[in-house]
């Protein structure tokens, strides 16, 4: 990443995300096999942000804009993967992702 979130892969993997979400009642397989594209793209945009938030320059207002948004929708989807009753390993780690991506979220300053 260049300073700024993956805005693109970010989309589409939310995308996907709430796609497996109405799935997992009619094809359960595939719809895990969604939910696993999904973390792993979201494991990338965390460690990219991760990177991206040690460096000197970054682009604060994209970072802004993400982690305000963010603030609403990780825990919203954080209660969605919990009450899913599947047991997968990709459910946990997306929880824990979103999990990690809140806290960063809630402790952002835009200073």
């Amino acid at each position: 990443m260049n300073g700024e979130p993956d805005f693109e892969l970010y989309t589409i993997s939310l995308i996907r995300l709430n796609t497996a979400f109405e799935k997992l009642e009619t094809d359960e397989k595939e719809a895990l096999e969604m939910i696993k594209k999904s973390s792993d793209d979201f494991e990338e945009l965390y460690k990219d942000i991760l990177n991206d938030l040690e460096k000197d320059e970054i682009l604060i207002a994209d970072y802004y804009s993400f982690f305000e948004n963010g603030k609403t929708v990780f825990p919203m989807y954080i209660e969605a993967l919990r009450e899913l009753d599947v047991n997968d390993e990709s459910v946990d780690s997306l929880i824990n992702i979103f999990t990690n991506l809140n806290k960063i979220a809630q402790a952002f300053d835009r200073n």
